[in-house]
């Protein structure tokens, strides 16, 4: 009797748990495959459509570059979303790291600005796909196209 009480409140137990962390933040969550970026309507010369990858959970994002040997370079920040924007925040800090630097500048291989807060705009959503769109300081027009893979 004991035995199976504690099979069927392990059982309950485990369909009860959550699978977001800090709760459901919507179509976002997940991973997504940036499988192209133009600036000014052309495709950057180094751009590879498999190894940019974003990564949302929760208030932080993870945008990682994944090379052929599967050797990988992360970048942490917060994100929020805000009328039809998409704001990204990569100035953070722990011990020993300056504010926006290391692990937490942004991927400058997007044409981001090294750190601070920025906004990209939502040219299209849905659960499945995204595209967004950000103007650098030099006027250039970066749009980003990504797939949910995950």
């Amino acid at each position: 009797m004991i035995k199976r009480f504690v099979i069927v409140f392990i059982t309950i137990l485990s369909l009860a748990s959550c699978r977001v962390n800090n709760g459901d933040i919507g179509d976002l969550f997940g991973s997504w495959l940036l499988y192209s970026m133009t600036v000014d309507g052309d495709t950057p010369e180094n751009f590879n459509p498999e190894e940019t990858f974003w990564e949302f959970q929760n208030n932080i994002v993870s945008i990682s570059r994944v090379d052929y040997m599967y050797d990988k370079d992360s970048h942490w920040g917060t994100w929020s979303e805000d009328n039809g924007t998409l704001q990204l925040n990569f100035n953070h800090f722990e011990s020993g790291v300056n504010p926006g630097s290391a692990q937490y500048s942004a991927p400058q291989w997007l044409g981001f600005p090294k750190r601070g807060a920025f906004q990209l705009s939502f040219v299209s959503r849905s659960s499945k796909r995204m595209s967004l769109s950000w103007h650098d300081s030099n006027g250039r027009i970066y749009v980003y196209s990504l797939r949910k893979i995950w």
